[in-house]
C-alpha cells in the first residue's frame, strides 16, 4: 500500500491517509479512536479498510501515541533534529 503500483489510487492510499490523520491530530493533539476513524471518512468505504494500517504507519514513525485507557491517540512533536 505504500509502495507505488500500476493501479495505486492516490487518493485512497496510505500516505494521503496519514496525512488527514496527521492533520487532525495536529488539530486536537488528543484525539478518541472512534473520532479519528470518522476523519477517514472522506475516503468512503477504503477509509475503514486503511484505517489500521495507516495508524500503525504513523505509530511506526513516532507520531502518535495510543492511550488504551481513555481509548485515544495522542499527537506526538518531532524532536528538535530530528527529521520530520
Amino acid at each position: 500500500m505504500i509502495r507505488p503500483a500500476k493501479h495505486l489510487d492516490l487518493n485512497t492510499c496510505i500516505l494521503r491517509a496519514a496525512s488527514l490523520l496527521l492533520a487532525q491530530l495536529q488539530a486536537e493533539r488528543l484525539c478518541k479512536f472512534d473520532d479519528l476513524r470518522q476523519t477517514l471518512a472522506a475516503l468512503g468505504p477504503d477509509g475503514d479498510y486503511v484505517f489500521l494500517p495507516t495508524v500503525h504507519f504513523l505509530y511506526l514513525l513516532g507520531r502518535t501515541e495510543y492511550h488504551a485507557q481513555t481509548d485515544s491517540f495522542e499527537y506526538l512533536q518531532p524532536q528538535p533534529g530530528e527529521v520530520s
